[in-house]
């Protein structure tokens, strides 16, 4: 997704409960005109849809469940955005699941973690496994999980510009106010994306500060040098530049900017990317530049006789593995500058997206070099059992979701970029919001989840993803007015994660 500059243990760890089956429904499409015949060529495709969690039924699952009908977020080889027919999917809710009795919180502290509980502090969040469970453990020691809302700031666009002014006397009284609606949720922190210098200086003062995590930036920064230095270098995949024999270097001097962060405990940590295409088709791509003296075409050559392959024999594994072999060039190169100008904040990673958050390669990439796997979760109703499984398998490293959000049409915006769900009604999203979340908990390797976003998309904002005419993402909308539907829903379930987190542990004893 396209973004632009802010103004595991083993499968013991996990739970066998709440996993949505997901059945098709027989309702009758809504689509603008001009998509209608695009979407009947995929007809059959989307049939397919129930396939996704065949075989995945879910035993803490009760007749009386709520369901949710949604619509899947796709684009076409023209890269134009169309959706699925409508699915009826199964969610459970705090309030359905069997056995679980909502209760007050603990005492939180100032950082949302479990106040009740102090472990070893050390000035900055932290990771630690306590009996098979993953927890980040905050600034002052006490175990918690992320629970965070991405892109906290104003946006530019002149609707939005005109209703911050009318509603907020300063950056600080509307960062005081936007604490309070993140306080509605049971959200403890801002995801990246975030206003930083009005949320540091609003920490300054504040009893309650705002975690933030900053995006570094590093491969799009270095290919955009390339491209001034060596034009031809157009031509080759984004990805491919940790091929260069200049990467390494640019990360070391690039990651100079983690050292403005050293001393802040407020950062959560640190992203060095989003969503890099570290995707099956890099392999294909890079050699068919067919230049010897391009240093991405070399490796992927000298890669290959490695494997004992050649390429006209490129195996789906294959390619997945030299997906893989990128990904390690480059976490290789990164997370060591970072550590080396900022040692006391976590490494949160790449934000895995696509076909890169399935891919074990990619995983095993980073597991020498990241604190935790970021991943950006779209395209299935909730990570499924099989889903948080392999990432189990994959990485002894503690996860958590980067991103994910639902879209709905009675908010009387188009939603027509963006790949979360399209739901019926602002209720429904707070009903899946819930389910995802219910079923991340029963990972014992997840350490929470950033919700993607705090605003809607702007009709009138020319830098939001194109063709954007508004998009129902955040939790207030273009206004600044908060989702009165959603928010209760979400606190009801943040701020009972410790006791889910027990109630989910104890079915495993």
């Amino acid at each position: 997704m396209n973004r632009r500059r802010p103004l595991l243990p083993s499968l013991v760890g996990l739970a066998p409960g709440l996993f949505p089956f997901l059945f098709i429904a027989t309702k009758r499409p809504v689509l603008p005109m001009t998509l209608m015949k695009t979407l009947k060529t995929r007809a059959r495709a989307w049939l397919a849809l129930p396939l996704l969690a065949a075989g995945l039924p879910a035993p803490a699952q009760t007749t009386d469940s709520l369901t949710v009908e949604a619509r899947k977020w796709s684009r076409d080889k023209q890269h134009v955005p169309f959706y699925s027919p409508w699915v009826t999917f199964k969610a459970m809710t705090v309030d359905r699941l069997p056995g679980f009795r909502p209760a007050p919180p603990p005492a939180l502290s100032r950082y949302g973690g479990d106040a009740t509980r102090t472990w070893k502090a050390t000035g900055f969040f932290r990771t630690q496994q306590v009996k098979g469970r993953w927890w980040l453990v905050d600034p002052d020691g006490h175990p918690g999980l992320t629970m965070a809302v991405t892109s906290i700031r104003p946006a530019p666009a002149a609707t939005s510009t005109a209703a911050f002014a009318k509603a907020f006397a300063s950056p600080q009284d509307w960062l005081a106010k936007t604490q309070a609606v993140l306080d509605q949720g049971g959200f403890n922190g801002a995801g990246t994306w975030s206003e930083t210098p009005a949320i540091q200086e609003y920490n300054r003062t504040a009893k309650k500060p705002i975690t933030y995590a900053p995006m570094l930036g590093f491969i799009n920064t270095f290919g955009q040098q390339l491209l001034k230095s060596r034009p031809a270098s157009k031509q080759q995949p984004r990805p491919a530049v940790v091929f260069d024999p200049g990467w390494a270097a640019f990360c070391q001097e690039h990651a100079r900017g983690a050292a403005a962060y050293r001393t802040d405990a407020n950062v959560l940590g640190h992203f060095s990317d989003n969503e890099i295409a570290f995707i099956p088709t890099l392999l294909g791509k890079v050699l068919a530049l067919r230049d010897p003296a391009e240093p991405a075409y070399a490796a992927a050559v000298q890669w290959l006789a490695t494997q004992k392959a050649d390429s006209a024999h490129l195996t789906a594994d294959l390619k997945d593995a030299f997906a893989g072999y990128a990904a390690a060039k480059y976490y290789q190169a990164v997370s060591p500058a970072i550590k080396k100008n900022d040692p006391n904040h976590l490494y949160l990673g790449t934000r895995l997206h696509g076909s890169a958050k399935f891919n074990r390669h990619i995983f095993a990439a980073a597991e020498p070099y990241v604190d935790v796997v970021s991943i950006n979760f779209y395209g299935q109703w909730q990570p499924t059992r099989a889903t948080l499984a392999q990432w189990a398998r994959w990485t002894t490293k503690p996860f958590f979701i980067s991103e994910f959000y639902t879209k709905a049409e009675d908010s009387g915006l188009s939603n027509m970029t963006g790949a979360g769900w399209l739901v019926r009604k602002e209720a429904d999203r707070a009903t899946h919001y819930q389910n995802f979340c219910l079923a991340l908990l029963q990972a014992k390797n997840c350490v929470g989840w950033h919700h993607f976003r705090y605003q809607d998309n702007d009709p009138t904002d020319p830098g939001t993803d194109p063709p954007d005419m508004g998009v129902n993402k955040g939790i207030v909308d273009t206004k600044y007015q908060p989702y009165t539907t959603v928010l209760p829903a979400m606190k009801q379930l943040n701020q009972n994660v410790f006791g889910l987190i027990e109630f989910f542990d104890k079915q495993k004893k």
